[in-house]
């Protein structure tokens, strides 16, 4: 197996476990690629394309760093393992203190492999395609701080929702309801769930809640108002920004691709829930 270490570039301490993951990997005779930056770090030469050679990689640090592994690697759907160094960390599972333990666990092979849904989102300008994108977490669109509300058509397939009047939007995959979508008031929906989450941020219309599709549904969404000078922007999963004009045309679907992550037997969902939400148990 051909393991591969991502992780934050500007946190020292991802930086510094980064290099004894590393280290005990190769005492364990597994090559091991590094990003570029882990190399720099070290003083030591770049080796080979970890997105294209690893068959296993190892994201440290918080869900920004894993959401960037999945993006670059979903072409080939390589396992990630998570390890949390961040704040929240809905999707990092591994905290620093047992990572040696987990990598055991991966070597004995006694894990577990967990596939997520992601979105393919395309945004089209006068029916010419500006990017196309596959996305772990979320669509947001949404204002800057002195845009005016904007107006937002939302379709699915050929049935129309809804026009939000509103400061924004996000269409959230299940694994992405415990992030911005949650923070908005939106819905927790379990991973395995095969679903389309729309949540409107701080709508006009107080009756304007969320809405949860099924995932073979494709949704058509058309910015109404906006001009270069208002400010508004797409984001795709926190990690690329768009401006957006009038007219804009993003079609969100289930994508072709799926994240795949390595779980282990004796931790669960709500277990994560309940230790990263603080929820009390009886």
């Amino acid at each position: 197996m051909v393991f591969g270490i991502v992780c934050k570039e500007d946190n020292t301490k991802a930086l510094d476990l980064s290099v004894r993951v590393l280290k005990w990997i190769k005492d364990r005779g597994f090559p091991c690629l590094i990003e570029d930056h882990i190399a720099d770090y070290i003083r030591c030469d770049r080796n080979d394309d970890i997105w294209n050679n690893a068959e296993l990689l190892i994201a440290i640090g918080g869900d920004g760093t894993l959401l960037r592994t999945v993006r670059m690697s979903s072409h080939r759907e390589i396992p990630v393992l998570g390890v949390h160094m961040g704040y929240l960390g809905f999707l990092t599972e591994i905290m620093e203190d047992e990572v040696y333990t987990a990598m055991e666990a991966v070597i004995e092979g006694d894990y577990i492999k967990e596939e997520r849904i992601m979105f393919s989102a395309t945004l089209y300008r006068e029916d010419l395609e500006i990017t196309s994108q596959h996305v772990l977490n979320d669509v947001v669109i949404n204002k800057s701080a002195l845009a005016r509300i904007i107006d937002i058509d939302v379709w699915t397939n050929q049935t129309f929702i809804t026009c939000y009047r509103a400061d924004g939007l996000i269409v959230s995959t299940p694994t992405g309801s415990t992030a911005y979508n949650l923070a908005t008031g939106g819905p927790i929906v379990h991973p395995q769930v095969d679903a389309i989450i729309l949540t409107p941020i701080c709508p006009h219309v107080l009756s304007n809640r969320s809405i949860v599709l099924p995932d073979f549904q494709e949704v058509i969404i058309i910015v109404k108002s906006g001009k270069s000078s208002d400010n508004i922007y797409l984001t795709l999963d926190g990690q690329k920004g768009y401006n957006l004009q009038a007219n804009d045309k993003l079609v969100i679907k289930r994508g072709e691709s799926k994240a795949v992550f390595l779980r282990f037997p004796q931790r669960n969902y709500f277990e994560i829930l309940r230790s990263k939400l603080g929820w009390q148990e009886r």
